[in-house]
């Protein structure tokens, strides 16, 4: 298909809070002439110099390989799943652009997004997941993934903010004895931290009590909680949760966000970590913490080093939850340490914390810290 050229409709006016699109050169990959029309003014409208469109996977691919004449380089790419790429496959689409043209954020559209689909996107690594008319949208979305790919400082901080991290967890004492210690670590380091608790843990005692031991353990850590009051043993993987989450992601704005991993024994750590890949799509980074009910499955790839004070101050934390720490075996405080002990050697250091990094948008080529 040709580009497009310009017309003048109400999509061309600028969509509230857009980033420019700054001269980016865009693939469409998208069938149907009406919505290639509609798109392309839209991107226009905000500062794309050209819109070219495909309508075949593979002519998207082959496209990605040798964009056409004064393209130097595709910028960002538009994938409609009409043409191929439900949740079945979508991953492995995604995977095959990024093997081409790895530079280039990938933002899918779909007529009816379903949590499967956007689970799918985010394993394929895609900038975002937007319904197919949402105009406004899709250019808030790929304004957000060129702005992610322009940082060279990634999360590290550029400007005049810190850092901030969001971590989610399905009970009080989940993310203490996950990441208590990366969470003191970067909160002494000068980051926002947000813990989310998504229930009250009625399942293992008194919940008022649980309340005020996990505001004890944040303050321990230096973070802020908040909590929401989730049915403690069922909760799903539904939109009441992604919205639970997404209301986090409004408040703390993270640039990292850290949760329980999917391979775990338990129903609720596996609904919350569903959820959050979901509601935290456009984190920069998103990565899983270790539970005691974590299989052999999970399999870290990040490890961040503690200090002392960092293990202290977790053990501290977990020792807050007192109606928990005197009759959970995980929680005995020689197992605790020798479990940081051992991770350490993984980072060639005393003390470490794992974690299983599921996406990173941070741009290739640049210096990559421990800073999750």
């Amino acid at each position: 298909m040709p580009e497009m050229p310009e017309a003048a409709d109400e999509s061309d006016h600028p969509c509230a809070g857009a980033v420019p699109l700054s001269d980016a050169h865009v693939l469409l990959g998208e069938g149907d002439p009406d919505a290639v029309a509609r798109i392309t003014r839209a991107l226009r409208a905000h500062g794309a110099a050209s819109v070219h469109a495909v309508d075949s996977p593979a002519a998207f691919l082959r496209a990605g390989t040798d964009p056409p004449f004064l393209v130097p380089r595709w910028d960002a790419a538009v994938w409609h799943t009409g043409l191929g790429g439900d949740e079945s496959d979508l991953t492995g689409f995604l995977d095959r652009w990024r093997l081409q043209r790895s530079s280039a954020p990938v933002v899918v559209t779909d007529d009816a997004p379903s949590t499967r689909l956007a689970l799918a996107a985010l394993r394929g690594r895609a900038a975002d997941l937007v319904e197919r008319g949402d105009a406004p949208g899709l250019v808030l979305a790929l304004g957000r993934a060129l702005a992610d790919r322009s940082d060279p400082l990634g999360v590290e901080g550029s400007g005049q903010t810190s850092p901030s991290m969001l971590v989610v967890g399905a009970h009080p004492d989940d993310v203490e004895i996950g990441v208590g210690g990366i969470i003191h670590r970067r909160a002494q380091a000068g980051w926002d931290v947000t813990i989310l608790t998504m229930s009250g843990g009625e399942g293992g005692g008194d919940p008022v009590r649980r309340r005020e031991e996990a505001h004890r353990a944040a303050e321990v850590l230096g973070a802020r909680l908040l909590m929401e009051d989730l049915p403690d043993g069922s909760i799903a993987d539904d939109r009441a949760t992604v919205r639970a989450v997404e209301r986090a992601v409004a408040l703390a704005s993270p640039d990292v966000v850290l949760v329980h991993s999917e391979s775990d024994t338990h129903q609720d750590h596996r609904a919350v970590h569903r959820a959050t890949l979901v509601a935290c799509r456009t984190a920069s980074r998103l990565g899983c913490y270790q539970s005691p009910s974590t299989t052999t499955a999970y399999r870290p790839n990040r490890f961040v080093e503690l200090s002392e004070a960092d293990v202290v101050a977790k053990l501290a934390a977990i020792g807050a939850h007192g109606s928990q720490a005197s009759t959970r075996w995980y929680l005995d405080e020689d197992l605790l340490r020798s479990t940081v002990r051992y991770w350490g050697r993984f980072s060639q250091t005393l003390y470490a914390e794992p974690l299983e990094l599921v996406h990173d948008k941070m741009p290739l080529g640049h210096h990559r810290s421990d800073h999750v």
